[in-house]
């Protein structure tokens, strides 16, 4: 068969029905277009039930779900293993924008369901909660309530928007292995990414003006790149760190969180490098630190490096609001850890460091430069 006879017999063959077009009435084998099943997309219908034979049709064929520009009102939408819910990723920091999935029942348990959806691929979508209603509901949500799944659950989640959740923006219960990258969590009424689970790469991600910490570990978490993404404005941590270990945080912006920008407890073998910590502590009384703000705090960690990061003290843009924060660092129970080597020009109001002692072997604090920002 020459060339020209091998495109002609493809192309037929391309355009043949398969079983699952002739059953869902999708017009292409592999991928399946939710208005092809009943999605209005016009902020006005209820989409639910459309939505969901096309991901039922998808997973059938280990197909994609497609979403042209939209408002989707829908909610626990079940996401089907080796599967691809895309959209073209057109929305922005503010407005509305692309394909917006908007929940619509303030019963619901999220918007995207992902359990069991082992190798899915999020990308594109802009998912839109309600911070009003009284149920914490999550924009995806993995709830692994009960144990780890019998195999890594691999999931993707690329170039998405999750804003206004009344839960998390992206909940992830006991999970084994994710990629979060290019996307913005803000505004959501708990964390912009809360996990219990390891090996991770969450890499350029905003994480923005959420009511509890940019990125929570809830329980445990573990073996996780946290590189390059810019975590400001939460009304917890930027990023708290709990109970695990092999970490590797480095190249990240920590801005004007209401409390440190990191905390970490009871870790082990943790780097933590190169990263830019910007007027955190802006109210850090319902924390633990409580009065005493601080850009870092680190407590009962052995096996730590904090190393070449800077800090830098401020205030609210626009010149406005208090100066924070009052130090630097609050460090408690180390051992076998070393902060060396950064820099705090201007990085604190009051002190470098409050040291509450309670120190195992071999942990040093030396070599650090800084300076009250008058």
């Amino acid at each position: 068969m020459n060339k020209r006879e091998f495109l002609g017999v493809t192309a037929l063959a391309a355009m043949q029905p398969t079983a699952a077009m002739a059953q869902t009435g999708a017009k292409n084998a592999s991928v399946f277009n939710v208005v092809d099943f009943g999605a209005k997309g016009d902020g006005k219908t209820a989409d639910s039930e459309a939505i969901q034979k096309a991901l039922d049709a998808a997973g059938k064929v280990s197909g994609t779900t497609y979403f042209p520009a939209g408002r989707y009102l829908c909610h626990d939408l079940k996401v089907h293993p080796h599967t691809s819910v895309l959209a073209e990723p057109q929305w922005s920091y503010r407005g509305d924008g692309g394909a917006m999935l908007i929940v619509d029942s303030d019963k619901a348990d999220c918007v995207l369901n992902i359990t069991g959806a082992f190798g899915v691929h999020l990308r594109g979508l802009f998912l839109q909660g309600r911070r009003d209603f009284k149920k914490p509901i999550h924009g995806v949500f993995l709830n692994n309530a009960e144990k780890y799944s019998a195999q890594e659950d691999s999931i993707v989640i690329d170039d998405c928007k999750i804003e206004s959740f009344s839960g998390d923006g992206v909940r992830l219960l006991r999970i084994w292995l994710f990629i979060i990258r290019h996307s913005i969590m803000q505004h959501n009424q708990g964390s912009g990414i809360q996990i219990t689970g390891w090996d991770g790469f969450v890499t350029d991600n905003q994480l923005s003006g959420n009511g509890s910490h940019g990125f929570n570990c809830e329980g445990v978490g573990s073996t996780i790149m946290f590189t390059a993404n810019r975590v400001e404005w939460n009304k917890g941590y930027g990023l708290f760190l709990n109970n695990g270990d092999a970490w590797n945080v480095t190249g990240n912006c920590f801005d004007r969180n209401f409390g440190a920008g990191l905390c970490a407890m009871k870790m082990r073998a943790t780097s933590i490098t190169g990263n830019v910590f910007r007027r955190c502590g802006k109210d850090s009384n319902q924390l633990a630190e409580g009065e005493k703000s601080c850009q870092v705090r680190l407590d009962g960690c052995s096996g730590l490096t904090f190393v070449s990061n800077v800090c830098e003290a401020g205030r609210d843009d626009g010149a406005k609001g208090k100066y924070t924060p009052q130090f630097g660092f609050i460090v408690h129970k180390l051992s076998y850890s070393v902060i060396s080597s950064n820099t705090l020009f201007h990085g604190y109001m009051e002190g470098m460091a409050v040291d509450q002692g309670e120190h195992g072997p071999e942990y040093v604090f030396a070599n650090n430069v800084g300076c009250v920002l008058k």
